[in-house]
Formats: C-alpha cells, structure tokens, sequence
C-alpha cells in the first residue's frame, strides 16, 4: 500500500494525472482508496480531471455501508474541497454532521464527531474542531460501554486532537493541546499531559511575549523550546526569531546553518512584503558584527525600512569591511547609506582620513 501511494504521488509530481488515478482506483480499501484520491484532486487544476476524481470519490462514499465510514469519507472529500478553495466543501462538512447525529451507539457517535473535528481543523476550521472534539470527549465519558471500551476510546481521541494540535500553525493550537491533556489526566496518562501542557504553556508564552520568549530560550541554550513556539508568533516576530536562533547557532559553530536561516528571513520578508521592527533588526545585526559575520549583518540591514536606522547598520558595515581590508566592498556599502552626512563620515574614515577602527 505504501509503495502504491509513493507511485501515485510520483505520477502527480510528474503531472500524468491520468496514471496516477488508474492507479488509486486499484486500492481495494474504500478509506484509503478515497485518501488517494484526495491527494490527487488537490495537485489537479485541469476542470475536466477534477471533475473525474471527485466523481470517483463520490462513487467511493457511496459504496460504503457503515455510517461511521461515511461520515469519515464525506469529511474528507470537505476537507479536501476546503483545500482546494471550493466552498461546496462545506456541503459535505454538514452533510456528514447530519450523518452523525444518528449513529448509535454514543461511542461510536462520539468517533463520528472525532472524524468530523479532525478533518474541520485540517481545512483551518479550528474553532469548529475544538467544538466537536469536545462534543466527542462528552459523548464518550457519558456512553453506557464497558470503562474498558470508552478508555481505549479516549486514548485514541486524545492522539487524534495532538495529530490536530501539532498541524495548527498558529495560538489556536493552545487550547487543543490542554484539551487532549485533560483527557490524558482523565485516563491517568499523566506524564503525556504533563508534556501537553508544556507545549501549551510555550505557545501562550510566546503569544505574550513573541520574538524575545526566543531569545530567552536560547540564552538558556533551550533550542528545542525555541524552535518549537516559532511557529506560533506572528510573521514578522517569526522573522526577527529566525534571526537570533540563526545568530546562536553561528556562535555555536552551526555557521552553514545559521546562514541559511538569515537567508530564509530575508526571502520571507521579499516574498510576504512584511515589515519586522527595525530597532530589533539593527539590534540583531550589530550582534552578528560582533562575531564577524559582515555578511549576514549586511543582509539584515537591507530589510531594515527605517533610512535613518538602516544608515547607522550600513555604516557598521561598511567599517567592518574597511577593517578587513575590503575597501572597494566597503565604499560600495558605504555608497548605499542613504543618511548624506553619515556616509561622507564613514566615506571619510574608509579613506583613511579617520581612524576606522574608532569609528
């Protein structure tokens, strides 16, 4: 099965999408055969192949017998729908809340809402997939199964909000970590708790804080930490965080890495248009100065926006290199310093009239 779906994702990268539909057609498995298919209709953009595929996976829900299956498999197709910005996703988004609704037993209706949450967060719909994870929690604990039969359930529905929790890329991942240790603490998994709560703990930290809460876990050599509630702040936080994590490892002989980031922040900041602070910039790029990186310092100061903050970095820089002796580097930096009397200073001082390394 492994094998299969690997063939059809290299058919799609290819773009035979022909090829790759004969082949998800094979599976024999409903559930999979219909993931498949997802995956396929998401690369397609040709109308005619969409239709095909959806129809396909149409002809798949209708073949299920279980309603539980078929409340997974229209979730599905919402998602995937979602996904691929048609709005008609949410037809089956409520077709298969309508679905749930009579299923019994409660247990089996609480795994029916648990499908439903798990596919609703997939599409981004976080708030509705905390109500209906919640909803699946309560049917659970108040089914009439065996303790045995609704603690194994829990255990399963608590995994499923974590596989959630861990692919929201935003705060809202919070609630949805302390919602899956609640479970674990009702089912005396305390230590998985405990570690759910940290990562809550993190996020809601990193919300208050934002770029700084890296700066501090680094300091305390916390990487995993830091790396970790990166995710969670806000694009231009995540920039200057990039930069102090690309910064620590750089001091910490990771220096092809720690480029590598300073180069991602500078691509996120073209691409997205984003506008970090550019006091904290200046900060960021005087402390790469202090540990010879010119380089990164000097792409950090072509972010900067502010011309008179930019000014004071680019003059940092243009001295540095006059230091090392690049002096057609450094005039050429100078030359980019936008505030007139500053550039003629340091213009002044790379020519030797002033002493560099004072200045």
């Amino acid at each position: 099965m492994i094998l299969m779906i690997e063939d059809i994702s290299d058919f799609v990268e290819k773009g035979d999408f022909g090829s790759a539909l004969d082949l998800a057609l094979r599976i024999k498995e409903p559930f999979p055969r219909l993931e498949a298919l997802s995956c396929i209709y998401l690369y397609v953009e040709e109308a005619k192949y969409m239709e095909a595929v959806l129809g396909r996976m149409l002809e798949t829900v209708d073949s299920l017998k279980e309603p539980l299956e078929k409340v997974r498999a229209l979730a599905l197709i919402g998602y995937t729908l979602l996904a691929s910005g048609d709005s008609k996703g949410d037809y089956f988004f409520k077709k298969a809340y309508q679905l749930v609704k009579s299923i019994d037993p409660a247990l089996w209706r609480a795994d029916g809402y648990g499908y439903l949450a798990y596919y609703l967060a997939l599409s981004g719909k976080y708030s509705d997939a905390f109500y209906y994870y919640n909803v699946s929690y309560e049917s659970a604990i108040s089914s009439s199964e065996p303790y045995s039969k609704i603690l194994s359930f829990l255990y399963s529905l608590a995994q499923r909000i974590v596989e959630s929790a861990d692919k929201i890329r935003s705060p809202d991942a919070r609630e949805f970590y302390e919602l899956a240790a609640e479970i674990y603490e009702n089912i005396r998994r305390n230590l998985s708790a405990q570690e759910l709560r940290k990562k809550a703990s993190l996020i809601e930290v990193a919300t208050r804080m934002g770029s700084k809460v890296v700066s501090d876990f680094l300091e305390r050599r916390d990487l995993e930490s830091a790396v970790f509630v990166i995710k969670y702040l806000s694009e231009e936080e995540k920039v200057l965080a990039l930069l102090e994590v690309a910064y620590w490892l750089v001091l910490h002989d990771k220096k092809g890495l720690g480029n590598s980031l300073v180069e991602e922040a500078f691509r996120m900041v073209a691409e997205r248009k984003l506008q970090p602070d550019d006091e904290s910039l200046k900060d960021i790029a005087f402390k790469f100065l202090k540990i010879g990186q010119i380089k990164d310092a000097l792409t950090i100061a072509a972010i900067i926006t502010n011309k008179e903050i930019a000014s004071q970095v680019f003059a940092r820089v243009a001295l540095a290199y006059a230091r090392k002796g690049d002096k057609l580097k450094a005039v050429t930096v100078a030359e980019a310093i936008s505030n007139e009397s500053v550039k003629k200073e340091v213009l002044k001082a790379i020519e030797g009239d002033e002493d560099v390394g004072h200045q």
